[in-house]
C-alpha cells in the first residue's frame, strides 16, 4: 500500500472524527432518551426499512433458517466474525487498548491458520472469545458527542456517532485496506456491500428474530420502540468499552 494512499485514508478518517466530534447538541424532548429533530424523516425511513423487511428480510431469513443446516449456519457466522476482525484490531489500537488488540490478532492468526480460514473458530476454545467493538465506540473514547437519532435506510437506527463510525467502519475492511487508490477503495466498498452485506443482514435478523418481529409487528409505535430499543442497547455497549467518565449518561440528568 503506498504512502499517498495510507495518508489520503488516514486524513478522511480524522475528517469524520471532526465531523463526528462537531455534531450540533439538538434539545431533548421531555420522555426521550435521545434528540430527534430528524424525526418526520426517520419516520419515512422507518416505514420503508419496515417493508423492505415485510417483503424481503423476513421471508428470505425463513427460508435460509428452514434449507439451511446448522453447520453451514455456524460456519456462515463464524467467517464472519472472522472477517471483521481486522477492523477490530484496529479500533483496538485506536482505542489503546493493546490486551484486546493483541486478543484480536492471535484470534485472527489462530482461525485463519487452523480454523480453515476462519470458517471455525478454535480460538474460543484457546480463550480468545469474539469480542467486537466499533469506530463509534472508538469515537466515544475520543470524547466525541452522541449527537441525534438517525434511522438510515437499509441500515436502521444509528446515533449519529455510530452513522459516522459505520462509515469509517466500512474502510476498516480488509478487502478495501488491500487495495490502492479511491476508485478501487469505493469499487470495493460497494463489491463487498452487495455480497457480504445481505448475508450479514440475514445472519443478523435471525440471530434476532422473535425479537425484531415483537418490535415491528407487536408494538403499538414500532418506530418509538426500535428508537429506544436501539439508544439503550447501544449506550450499555458504549459503556461497557469506555470508563465511566467517558460513557454517556444513560438516565440523563
Amino acid at each position: 500500500m503506498s504512502g499517498g494512499t495510507f495518508s489520503a485514508r488516514a486524513a478522511a478518517y480524522l475528517a469524520l472524527s471532526l465531523l463526528a466530534a462537531g455534531c450540533a447538541s439538538a434539545p431533548v424532548v421531555e420522555g426521550q432518551l435521545i434528540a430527534d429533530p430528524y424525526e418526520g424523516t426517520n419516520r419515512s425511513v422507518h416505514s420503508f426499512n419496515k417493508g423492505v423487511d415485510t417483503a424481503l428480510l423476513r421471508p428470505i431469513t425463513q427460508a435460509y433458517d428452514t434449507v439451511t443446516p446448522e453447520l453451514i449456519q455456524h460456519m456462515v457466522r463464524n467467517g464472519l466474525d472472522h472477517l471483521s476482525l481486522p477492523a477490530i484490531f484496529i479500533n483496538r489500537v485506536l482505542q489503546g487498548d493493546a490486551e484486546e488488540a493483541g486478543a484480536a490478532l492471535a484470534r485472527f492468526s489462530l482461525n485463519t491458520i487452523i480454523g480453515a480460514g476462519g470458517l471455525l473458530d478454535p480460538a474460543t476454545e484457546f480463550g480468545l472469545p469474539h469480542t467486537p467493538t466499533d469506530f463509534g465506540v472508538t469515537l466515544a473514547r475520543w470524547g466525541a458527542p452522541e449527537g441525534a437519532f438517525v434511522e438510515a435506510p437499509i441500515f436502521g437506527p444509528h446515533t449519529e456517532r455510530h452513522l459516522v463510525g459505520r462509515l469509517v467502519n466500512f474502510a476498516l475492511d480488509p478487502a478495501v485496506l488491500v487495495t490502492v487508490g479511491a476508485v478501487e477503495v469505493a469499487n470495493t466498498i460497494v463489491i463487498i456491500d452487495a455480497t457480504r452485506g445481505p448475508l450479514a443482514a440475514v445472519r443478523a435478523r435471525d440471530d434476532n428474530f422473535g425479537l425484531i418481529d415483537d418490535v415491528l409487528y407487536e408494538s403499538e409505535d414500532s418506530y418509538v420502540t426500535s428508537r429506544t430499543g436501539y439508544v439503550q442497547a447501544r449506550r450499555r455497549k458504549v459503556a461497557g468499552e469506555t470508563t465511566a467518565e467517558q460513557a454517556p449518561n444513560i438516565f440523563g440528568d
